[in-house]
Parts: structure tokens; sequence; C-alpha cells
């Protein structure tokens, strides 16, 4: 019985949890999902040497990044460039999606020690 009541809060909780990011996907304007899914399937497209698991969560990362963060990158697009015909959250969802992959990648590339060497001040050329 106990484990029917856990089974059925946890399921509760799972469907809460969905319905507010659903909520807030609605407020979503489209070209904001078309610009995170351009800016993701960009680089993950072009990746030969990843795994399909790696580009799977680089994909999920990236559109997520992309969506929650397009209203920040568009207002400060359109302040920078001046624009204010239409709203650059597309753009901005274009923009950060692609950076966000990138910057990924970046770390996922990076050895931790030699990072920790620099940090500790034991590498200037010497072995």
């Amino acid at each position: 019985m106990f484990e029917q009541l856990l089974v059925m809060s946890a399921n509760a909780v799972t469907f809460s949890e969905a319905g507010a990011v659903a909520q807030k996907l609605e407020e979503v304007d489209y070209s904001v999902f078309f610009g995170a899914f351009a800016g993701s399937v960009f680089y993950v497209a072009t990746a030969c040497k990843l795994r399909i698991v790696v580009k799977i969560a680089y994909f999920i990362v990236s559109m997520v990044v992309g969506i929650f963060g397009s209203g920040l990158a568009g207002a400060k697009l359109s302040q920078l460039l001046g624009y204010s015909d239409r709203p650059l959250d597309g753009l901005g969802a274009i923009l950060l999606s692609a950076l966000a992959i990138k910057t990924l990648t970046f770390f996922s590339e990076q050895d931790p020690a030699l990072w920790l060497s620099r940090i500790k001040g034991g590498f200037h050329g010497h072995k």
C-alpha cells in the first residue's frame, strides 16, 4: 500500500512539473522554437566524431538554453542594433543555441588535469 502511495505521489509531482513547463512553453513564440531548433541542429548535424547519446544531450541542452534565454538575447540584440520594429527573440534563440553547443563542445574537449595544473601554478612550459 505504501509503495502505491509513493508511486502515485511521484506521478503527481511529475505531472505538476510537466504542467508548469508546458504553461511556460505556451507563452513562447514559434520563432523562438524554430530559432532554437535551427541553432541546435546547426552543429549537431555536422559533428561526426560525437556519439549519438552525446549529440542528443547537446541538442536538448541547446534547445533549452535557446528557448529560455531568447528573451534576454533578443532584447540585447535590439538594444545593440537599434532595431525595434519586431522582436528579435528568434535570432537570439539561434545565437544562444549555437553558443551553448559550442561551449559544451569546448569544455568536453579540454583536459581537466592541464587546467588544474595551470591554476595550481605548476605549468610554465616545464615538464
